[in-house]
């Protein structure tokens, strides 16, 4: 009834919070299908590890409380 639309959302995905400045990036560290059988995801937030989430995919993936980040740009 709720569900949202499936979203293909793989490891190493940058993601940034609605409200957060666009610097504070979160990237999926780890994807798995909990005990109720839905994905989840790992993010941690870039350059520091000790801060992470665990959501389910479907709440990543909707545009109200994350929008994709811009690819990392190497130098």
């Amino acid at each position: 009834m709720f569900r949202r639309p499936n979203a293909s959302i793989e490891v190493e995905d940058r993601f940034v919070k609605t409200g957060d400045p666009p610097t504070r990036v979160w990237v999926v560290v780890r994807l798995w299908t909990a005990s109720d059988g839905l994905p989840h995801a790992r993010l941690e937030i870039e350059g520091r590890r000790t801060e992470t989430r665990i959501m389910s995919v479907s709440a990543l993936a909707d545009r109200q409380f994350y929008s994709p980040a811009p690819p990392k740009i190497e130098p």
